[in-house]
């Protein structure tokens, strides 16, 4: 029996049609994850309080740990929306064990255009804020058991939840609900690339200008690579081995480099 698509453009179509889906909250979703890391940081800015003279700066480096909250606040925004839909998560990422082994090699060689695309934003965006192409660390060093948790356990949830969350429940919602795509993809990339600014929070207007300028480019190409495919776990694949490459790089070689 073929398995129906719940999340599929003609279904979103017709809750749209009968007022089952409204713009406010695929909107909200869009921006929810910069706030949610706002909240995040300085609840650990709290546990710095007496320790520190600058607790929201020391609080900054475990965003990799904390981040982790970022993504439990989403998942149950999201499940609180989609149930008024009747989906279940499961349905957004449209998946069907018939096509996991193709969706997980399709995943692999996404991965040699996300990496070098989001290796050429982040330097492009360098470039252009600090006029030198080695961008300045978006990781701190961390004890070895928030370093391990930050490379083994992070990314593999921070990848389900940024794709889930602007690409399998806001993007096609949007694209239903406005009569422009591309404002749709405008929308969704512009929400992805602000929430960078907060990965971690430095009150630096060039940094948080250069954090979300680096990522922009790659938002805009994955927006439009999952409305040509509608396949979200190529991508949740991608996007996991890139942010363990950036970690791994960023993170754990200096580390052990010291």
């Amino acid at each position: 029996m073929e398995m129906i698509d719940l999340n599929s453009k003609d279904m979103i179509q017709k809750r749209v049609n009968v007022g089952q889906v409204l713009w406010k909250w695929p909107l909200a979703m869009v921006f929810a994850r910069l706030f949610l890391a706002v909240i995040a940081q300085s609840l650990v800015a709290l546990l710095f309080f007496s320790a520190s003279p600058s607790p929201y700066q020391a609080a900054a480096a475990w965003w990799p740990v904390y981040g982790t909250l970022i993504d439990l606040g989403c998942f149950i925004l999201i499940i609180r929306q989609i149930r008024t839909e009747g989906l279940r998560f499961r349905d957004l990422l449209g998946f069907d064990q018939r096509r996991l082994g193709r969706d997980i090699l399709i995943g692999l060689g996404f991965i040699l255009w996300v990496f070098p695309l989001a290796m050429i934003g982040i330097t492009a965006a360098s470039l252009l804020i600090f006029a030198n192409p080695q961008p300045p660390s978006v990781y701190f060093p961390l004890p070895i058991w928030a370093a391990a948790y930050s490379l083994l356990i992070f990314p593999a949830i921070w990848g389900l939840m940024e794709q889930s969350t602007y690409q399998g429940y806001a993007l096609p919602r949007l694209k239903a609900l406005f009569s422009r795509p591309g404002l749709a993809i405008a929308i969704v990339a512009f929400g992805w690339g602000l929430q960078h600014i907060a990965l971690p929070l430095i009150f630096d207007w060039r940094y948080m200008l250069y954090r979300f300028l680096s990522f922009l480019p790659l938002a805009v190409v994955m927006t439009l690579v999952y409305l040509r495919t509608r396949r979200l776990l190529p991508l949740i694949i991608a996007h996991w081995a890139v942010d363990m490459l950036g970690i791994l790089s960023g993170l754990i070689l200096p580390m052990l480099m010291k």
